[in-house]
């Protein structure tokens, strides 16, 4: 008997430290870990060409901008290098910048189809444009993410660069998925908002599409849907807690678009499976800086890109843009 305790006992010893070595860290790695999305891992696969919306275009220069500019830069505390394109304005003196964020699993090439919505409106002749590979995709280094908070970082190290080459200064973020997620962040998290303001950086406005609202519930309900207990997500998420350095509970619109209030216009479909229209709604309830518009039935960042939805979504991004 005694024989058989001290084996059991050894047992649940070896499947705790299991579970605390091995369970959890993989649970954590599933949030921070992903394939980076290069270039040629996106233009050698027919379906995600399609995805993207792209076509036979590959770089600015298909959209009209021919005096586009490919940018190297680094990240700004732990020296990745990032890369990205820069639109001049069409305009002399035009001194606030568009930068379209990315979201997880993808690159700029993602992003660049709305140069066509910006060249349509003649927004270029109102913004430069840059738009980056974020950490992890394109063209720029690989790297470890989380949810956004380096993704934040990034567009932080974005706004520096263009200040330092095109002395530029004033902003808008716009933002898909987890770039918009990102985009929120980067204007709230205490020590990008130091930087910024000690470097002269000013954020005017946001510009949300498919956006992750609530990192937390989102990957919970991703995670029940999966089958992981909701103990151990609770007992990953404390481990995911410490790298975003505790700061994983802002991670939400109800926080970070209240807190900063500028003013947000907010695209969404509610037939988005990934980042789900009901935690968005909750996220933003009684928030008088945001503009929420509503695409019924809209996948996640394909709005766009639908032929019944193009020309309000074009509208409204543009009427936002002009908005003094």
């Amino acid at each position: 008997m005694k024989k058989f305790l001290k084996i059991l006992a050894i047992s649940i010893v070896l499947i705790a430290l299991a579970f605390y070595f091995l369970v959890i860290p993989k649970m954590v790695s599933m949030i921070t870990d992903y394939d980076r999305y290069t270039f040629d891992f996106v233009l050698e696969d027919a379906e995600m060409v399609e995805d993207y919306a792209i076509g036979n275009n590959r770089n600015p220069s298909d959209y009209g901008f021919f005096n586009y500019e490919e940018v190297d830069f680094e990240t700004l505390f732990d020296g990745l290098k990032l890369n990205g394109w820069y639109v001049p304005s069409s305009k002399q003196g035009v001194n606030q910048t568009l930068l379209i964020n990315h979201g997880r699993t993808s690159n700029r090439l993602k992003t660049m189809k709305y140069l066509a919505l910006i060249k349509d409106k003649g927004l270029d002749s109102l913004y430069n444009i840059f738009i980056p590979d974020l950490r992890n995709s394109g063209k720029s280094e690989e790297a470890k993410t989380a949810l956004g908070y380096e993704f934040a970082e990034d567009i932080t190290a974005s706004m520096k660069m263009l200040k330092d080459r095109y002395n530029q200064k004033e902003f808008v973020l716009w933002g898909f998925s987890m770039g918009a997620m990102a985009s929120a962040t980067a204007v709230n998290r205490p020590d990008l908002v130091e930087y910024q303001e000690k470097e002269g950086l000013k954020v005017n406005k946001l510009i949300l599409a498919s956006p992750l609202s609530n990192i937390k519930e989102t990957s919970r309900i991703a995670g029940a849907e999966m089958g992981v207990p909701n103990f151990i997500f609770n007992i990953s998420w404390k481990h995911f807690d410490k790298v975003v350095e505790g700061w994983s509970e802002n991670m939400k619109f109800s926080y970070l678009l209240s807190n900063k209030k500028l003013p947000a216009l907010v695209l969404y479909g509610n037939g988005d499976a990934t980042t789900p229209a009901e935690i968005l709604e909750a996220e933003i309830e009684g928030q008088m800086n945001v503009y929420p518009v509503l695409f019924k039935g809209a996948d996640h960042v394909r709005i766009y890109t639908e032929p019944e939805f193009k020309e309000r979504y074009t509208d409204k991004v543009d009427t936002f843009l002009r908005m003094n």
